[in-house]
């Protein structure tokens, strides 16, 4: 079977920001995301405490230039003022045109 290579972005934030990093990612081109909440521990061996629920895991596939356009989003808009971690891993995909 055939694979083209794309990016999933991975992001980790609070669920107070779920719809607005939604919109965000949208506007940097992603077509599609799952969303699913999760809870761990950071460098500070403590999690934020979240009001609001729990942090979420926020993932999409990407081209290499969306993927870039999120993270460059992210250090603007999210990083300074939200507990919010983003990496990027290549990923090999089928069905292209879903991305």
């Amino acid at each position: 079977m055939n694979t083209v290579p794309l990016q999933l972005v991975t992001i980790i934030s609070e669920s107070v920001v779920e719809q607005k990093l939604i919109a965000d990612i949208k506007a940097c081109g992603a077509k599609g995301y799952s969303v699913g909440h999760v809870h761990g521990e950071g460098v500070t061996g403590k999690h934020a405490l979240d009001l609001n629920g729990p942090s979420i895991r926020l993932e999409t596939v990407v081209t290499e230039k969306v993927a870039q356009a999120i993270l460059d989003m992210l250090s603007a808009k999210y990083f300074n003022k939200y507990a919010t971690i983003a990496w990027m891993t290549p990923a090999q995909v089928t069905r292209p045109d879903r991305f």
